[in-house]
């Protein structure tokens, strides 16, 4: 069975907060970047996902950030 990517990201936002960013931490090492960069964005990474952890920043669910730029665009559209 093939799993597009359409498909991967739906059932990840099927996920809690917690799992996601367990999930995201997973992923980040697998990317293949130039070193010196990687070091600089896994500690803006771990940063960030210590901020969530710890309540000092809400996330915010998936569907409701793409319905906020889908009315963004919309309203552009129409201006």
């Amino acid at each position: 069975m093939v799993v597009t990517l359409d498909t991967l990201f739906t059932e990840a936002l099927s996920l809690t907060d917690d799992a996601r960013l367990q999930l995201v931490e997973r992923l980040i090492p697998t990317i293949q970047s130039e070193p010196s960069l990687e070091a600089e964005q896994m500690g803006e990474v771990q940063r960030r996902i210590e901020e969530v952890r710890s309540g000092e920043v809400q996330t915010i669910p998936g569907e409701q950030v793409f319905r906020g730029i889908g009315e963004s665009l919309a309203a552009r559209r129409s201006a």
